[in-house]
């Protein structure tokens, strides 16, 4: 896969850890996996069917993950913004120190190039940051994905390719929206009125 997607994928990583409103959130979600799609079906060509099938399964998620976010936003509207836990200046500094010392720190897997065993290290960090320093559960779900995504694009490069780890990535996300997004976000949003996390600290027994 060429540097430039991957650059690409990490920085749309990047944005989602500083956007506030929640659909702008799904849409750079929505990118990533397109353009991780994107580089998948570059690679397809001298690859076998099942990492043909396994591409064609990120180009679905990339389609069928958005409208489903997007269901679940308008189920959960909210009545006010939610607030993270940092600014967006000290989450974006944050994700990006830790990707970096992550990659410092952390040995090669010695699976592909050291650039995309890095990028795919730091969109895993990324994602961690996103679901620890925001409140809104959706927007920790992103987080998730984010997350996920990371293990897609080491799948995805590793020579040959691992075409059952994408599939099996693809198959949570959608099962983090449709189960977990539904119930537990949908849940808290019907009894706190709101997606705001931080407001479970509040309840008592």
């Amino acid at each position: 896969m060429s540097g430039l997607l991957v650059t690409i994928i990490v920085g749309l990583g990047l944005t989602v850890v500083v956007v506030r409103r929640r659909l702008i959130g799904i849409w750079l979600v929505a990118a990533q996996s397109l353009v991780l799609s994107a580089g998948a079906f570059t690679l397809a060509g001298g690859r076998s069917t099942s990492f043909l099938v396994a591409s064609v399964v990120l180009a679905v998620k990339a389609i069928v993950l958005p409208l489903l976010l997007r269901w679940l936003r308008r189920r959960t509207r909210e009545p006010r913004p939610v607030p993270a836990s940092r600014g967006p200046l000290l989450r974006l500094a944050g994700a990006s120190v830790l990707a970096l010392l992550a990659t410092v720190a952390v040995p090669r897997f010695g699976t592909t190039g050291a650039y995309v065993e890095h990028a795919a290290l730091a969109l895993v960090l990324i994602g961690i940051t996103i679901v620890a320093t925001r409140r809104q559960a959706l927007h920790q779900l992103l987080g998730v994905i984010v997350a996920e995504n990371g293990s897609s694009l080491l799948a995805v490069a590793v020579p040959g390719g691992l075409s059952y780890v994408i599939e099996l990535g693809a198959l949570l996300d959608l099962m983090l929206v449709v189960t977990v997004g539904a119930a537990f976000v949908g849940r808290i949003h019907a009894v706190l009125g709101t997606g705001n996390t931080e407001l479970l600290r509040e309840l008592r027994d």
